[in-house]
């Protein structure tokens, strides 16, 4: 009877029948199997250095065009509308950005900056819950605060 015959082999998570007979074929497929999947697991983890180091190029990079002395007057991403209403002495200040002008960077889950705001969000979380404890209450949002949060919250993120 053949289904006698046949012996389990297990291979990348799933069973093959072989052949008891086989026996050296089916260490070799096992064998190969198994170097397979190696390799695409080494694969796997270069992609993942790979855009771990094209993430913090592009952090760095927004990070140059938001200290830059032409974005002080405004970026590509809200608008020139500083530039005609600021007077000399603005335009030499020093602009700071928030995290969530990052807009690039924030399309990936795994950049710097989606870390950084997790974090951020996390210990704003903690202190709420601190905060909590000693009968403070949370201060709501404004409309506008609420439309700009949902129109963010979720873009470009899978």
């Amino acid at each position: 009877h053949q289904g006698a015959r046949l012996g389990l082999v297990v291979a990348i998570g799933r069973s093959k029948e072989v052949p008891q007979g086989a026996g050296r074929w089916g260490r070799a497929a096992t064998m190969k199997d198994s170097m397979a999947e190696e390799y695409l697991q080494s694969r796997i983890q270069q992609a993942k250095q790979e855009i771990a180091k094209i993430e913090k190029r592009v952090y760095d990079a927004e990070t140059e065009y938001f200290s830059c002395e032409s974005s002080q007057m405004g970026t590509v991403l809200k608008g020139y509308e500083g530039f005609l209403s600021s007077k000399d002495n603005m335009r030499k200040r020093a602009r700071t950005f928030k995290i969530e002008d990052r807009l690039f960077s924030l399309s990936s889950r795994t950049s710097p900056a989606a870390k950084e705001e997790e974090r951020e969000a996390e210990n704003q979380k903690s202190l709420r819950d601190s905060a909590g404890n000693k009968g403070l209450t949370k201060r709501s949002r404004s409309g506008r605060e609420f439309k700009h949060s949902r129109s963010t919250e979720n873009v470009g993120r899978y």
